[in-house]
C-alpha cells in the first residue's frame, strides 16, 4: 500500500525492509535516483537558458546611450542637399540585339540597318536596337527641358 506522499508507479521501491510503509525521503531518494540521468538533463538545459538570458540581458545597451540626441549631425551628406535631385550624366547606349517573341521576325529595315552598323545579317528571332544617347543635365541646366528623348 502507498501513501499519499509516494510518487504514481513507484511503490514496489517505497517499501522499506520492515514491510511498512516508506517515508518521504526514503520515497523520495528512491524515485530521484530511479530518474537522476533524466533531472541532471533537464537541470543542464535549464541552466544554460539562464546562462544565455543573462548574457543577453548584460550585452543590452544601457538606457542612457539610446536617448535621441536633437542637434546631431545628418547620416549622410546627401540629407544636407536643398537642391532638386538632377538626373544623371549624358551618356551612349551601343546598338544592341533584342530576342524577339516566338513567330516574329525583324523587319527588312533593322536587317539592314544590322548589317550597316556590323557587317554581317541579323541572327533568325533576334531584332536590331539603334544605338541612342542620352543628354543628361545639360539641357535642364539652361532652364530648358530635354526635347531630343521626345
Amino acid at each position: 500500500m502507498s501513501t499519499s506522499a509516494d510518487p504514481p508507479g513507484d511503490n514496489d521501491q517505497a517499501t522499506p525492509e520492515d514491510g511498512g510503509p516508506a517515508s518521504f525521503a526514503e520515497t523520495t531518494r528512491n524515485w530521484y535516483e530511479k530518474h537522476k540521468p533524466k533531472i541532471r538533463a533537464v537541470g543542464a538545459v535549464g541552466l544554460a537558458v539562464v546562462i544565455g538570458v543573462a548574457v543577453v540581458i548584460a550585452n543590452l545597451p544601457d538606457g542612457e546611450d539610446n536617448e535621441v540626441i536633437e542637434d546631431s549631425e545628418p547620416a549622410s551628406a546627401l540629407e544636407t542637399i536643398d537642391e532638386p535631385r538632377r538626373s544623371p550624366s549624358a551618356y551612349d547606349v551601343d546598338g544592341f540585339l533584342r530576342k524577339l517573341p516566338e513567330g516574329q521576325r525583324a523587319s527588312e529595315a533593322k536587317q539592314a540597318r544590322y548589317q550597316e552598323e556590323m557587317g554581317e545579317e541579323l541572327p533568325p528571332g533576334y531584332t536590331f536596337v539603334d544605338p541612342w544617347s542620352f543628354s543628361g543635365d545639360s539641357a535642364e541646366q539652361d532652364g530648358e527641358p530635354d526635347q531630343s528623348a521626345a
